[in-house]
Parts: C-alpha cells; sequence; structure tokens
C-alpha cells in the first residue's frame, strides 16, 4: 500500500494542477468503506478520467478481483492506463476507450459493484444499461448527484445550461429511490453520492 498510496497522492496533485475532476475525499472514503464491506469481485467504472477511482477501488479490492473502467477521452485514457502500469495493476484493471452508452452494452460480465461518474446527463442512460449486468446484492455508487447543489434546490432558478443535466440526475434519483429492486441512501458529500443497492437476481 505504501508505493500506491504515493502514487495516489501524485495522481491527486497531478489533477489538481491541470484540473482534472476526480472523486472528492469524503466520496472517496465512502467507495472504500463500501469495498471493504462488499469484497466485490468485478467493479464496473464509468468515467476514469487519470484512474484515480480506479487505483483506488483496485487498491482495496480482494486480490481476486477485477475493474472494468471506460474513458471517453482518449488522452485521459492514455494516461490512465499508464499511471495504472505503473502502479502495477494492469493485470486487474481493464481500461476501455470509448462511449459507455455504447460499450456497456458489449459487456458480458456481470458486475458486483458499479461506480459512476461520467457524463451526469448520461446517469439515466447508463443506469438502464447496467440493469441486466449487475449480480444479486450488487452496488451502484453514483457521484456528484447534486451536481453544484442544484438538482436538491427547488427554487426553479438552475440556469439554462445545467438544466438538462438537473432535470436527467434528477430523474435518476427518482428511479433507484422509488423502484422496489432498489435499495438507495443518499449522502451529503461534497456534491452527493447515492448508494443503491439492486435487490434482484436479474432484470425484470
Amino acid at each position: 500500500m505504501g508505493t500506491i498510496a504515493t502514487q495516489l497522492k501524485d495522481m491527486k496533485d497531478y489533477a489538481r494542477k491541470h484540473k482534472v475532476p476526480i472523486i472528492q475525499q469524503e466520496a472517496e472514503d465512502i467507495l472504500i468503506d463500501l469495498i471493504k464491506q462488499q469484497r466485490p469481485q468485478s467493479i464496473l467504472e464509468i468515467g476514469s478520467a487519470i484512474g484515480y477511482s480506479a487505483l483506488v477501488m483496485a487498491a482495496h479490492l480482494p486480490q481476486s478481483g477485477r475493474i472494468t473502467t471506460i474513458e471517453l477521452s482518449q488522452e485521459r485514457a492514455e494516461l490512465a492506463r499508464r499511471f495504472i502500469i505503473q502502479a502495477g495493476f494492469e493485470d486487474r484493471i481493464i481500461l476501455l476507450c470509448g462511449d459507455a452508452s455504447e460499450l456497456i452494452p458489449q459487456l458480458t460480465d456481470c458486475f458486483d459493484m458499479v461506480f459512476i461518474d461520467a457524463a451526469k446527463g448520461q446517469y439515466p442512460d447508463y443506469l438502464a444499461k447496467v440493469m441486466d449486468k449487475l449480480t444479486k446484492g450488487a452496488c451502484i455508487v453514483a457521484d456528484n448527484v447534486f451536481f453544484r447543489g442544484l438538482v436538491m434546490d427547488n427554487a426553479g432558478d438552475t440556469p439554462r445550461r445545467f438544466r438538462t443535466i438537473v432535470k436527467r440526475l434528477r430523474s435518476y434519483l427518482a428511479s433507484v429511490s422509488t423502484d422496489p429492486r432498489f435499495s438507495t441512501t443518499l449522502y451529503k458529500t461534497e456534491d452527493g453520492l447515492a448508494v443503491s443497492y439492486f435487490l434482484e437476481e436479474t432484470n425484470l
């Protein structure tokens, strides 16, 4: 853990310097606790960025655990791949570059955990596309679901450029909060974290 801890610190410094959005500390702590509790064997991450959260998760997975992570930006995917190799986790993290909405349906594995931290306006679509790939009891963690506080603000004065994102995040939260197949807890982290447990074996 010493070497990986040092690399994660360096990656956090890189992200800060280059303004790359990565998971914030409070959400990271919750994610680590969930992995320690759940001990997932297979994780799907939607939104790799530079590979920071994938390495955080990998560092706390059981030795047999594997992560599939998807990144849209080729530049960030290449950087993430370098960081993953540098950390010695290339045999445990599969990195795919492309549009998650197109790649997810092509995946043949089932997942014990899904971490969503990509385009906020696509969260409902991502949820729909992972439903038939969830194991019973799978945990879906969605980051930044409060989106600058606008999602929980009922004043109705959302800036025009954010209205679609806010509408779709509200739709995502409504889905995981009202669908009886899910049990969901919202955490008031820096920008909101939704943790949903899938209670069924397969999609109905």
